[in-house]
């Protein structure tokens, strides 16, 4: 029903509305408190607790800081933060929903696809450590000791969390969550709980249908990937609700700071209890 109101809706309006949004975001990010390097620094390693060595799944909107630094340094400081021995993982979904990238039939390009998650996911796209892992709608890209394992397996993914994900490989890693500029409502690596237990699900969130998406690989070689893609029809759930009433905050918790959005989890024991959760019959899917 929602995805039919937005598509009666004229694209000139939605434009309009868009920009009236974000002029709004933007006067209200102006007025609160400048975060200098050294703020940054003491949030993400005391607050959001990623340390060196770390291994760390960073879901971004640096948009919705105050920062009185460029946000073209918010990576390095992140990369120094985790040290040599650390990872960086970092969505990097193309700009349409998954089902829709698929009908489209575009080509998934490992080397030339932008990431629409964020500045800072385009920037850790582009970095020259980068290894980014070949699937068309849910791909990331990795910088660090473990980059190369954790991305190298994301082609055999019909679903796209499943064992063979870099989801699940940073779940037995032991793997860290943190949301900069945003709640736990965009903390995509959760999906690979759907994946592990479909069967356990209250619905179904994926289309009945298995995508073969033409993509390219490193070497400019054209693979196919199967794939099945969310439907949107199911995916309305409130994650920051289902955390804060359901799973312990030492485990994951929506942090707000100067007025600012960060949240902080640990990816395995979290996904431990929602399993459990979901043995109970509890799940986002009903939040």
């Amino acid at each position: 029903m929602i995805e039919l109101v937005k598509r009666l809706i004229p694209d000139s309006v939605k434009k309009q509305v868009n920009a009236y949004k974000k002029a709004q975001l933007k006067k209200k990010i102006d007025k609160l408190p400048k975060l200098s390097k050294d703020d940054f620094s003491y949030i993400i390693s005391d607050k959001l607790n990623l340390k060196s060595g770390d291994i760390s799944f960073v879901h971004s909107g640096i948009d919705r800081l105050n920062l009185d630094f460029s946000s073209f340094q918010v990576l390095d400081i992140l990369l120094e933060i985790v040290g040599e021995d650390g990872t960086l993982i970092f969505p990097t979904y193309p700009k349409l929903t998954s089902y829709k990238f698929l009908k489209s039939g575009e080509v998934f390009d490992i080397r030339r696809t932008p990431s629409y998650m964020g500045i800072l996911s385009e920037l850790a796209r582009r970095h020259s450590k980068a290894v980014r892992s070949l699937h068309p709608t849910k791909s990331v890209v990795a910088i660090g000791r473990y980059a190369e394992e954790i991305t190298n397996s994301h082609h055999l993914s019909i679903y796209p969390y499943d064992k063979n994900s870099p989801y699940y490989k940073a779940y037995t890693l032991n793997a860290k969550a943190i949301g900069i500029g945003i709640q736990t409502r965009f903390f995509s690596a959760l999906h690979l709980l759907d994946d592990l237990y479909l069967d356990k699900l209250p619905t179904n969130p994926y289309v009945d249908t298995i995508f073969e998406a033409k993509c390219r690989d490193i070497n400019k070689a054209e693979v196919v990937v199967k794939t099945y893609a969310h439907d949107m029809n199911k995916m309305h759930f409130n994650l920051p609700k289902f955390f804060a009433s359901q799973i312990d905050k030492s485990l994951c918790e929506d942090v707000i700071i100067d007025g600012m959005d960060f949240f902080r989890a640990d990816l395995k024991p979290t996904i431990d209890e929602m399993t459990k959760l979901l043995e109970k019959g509890i799940s986002i899917y009903k939040y």
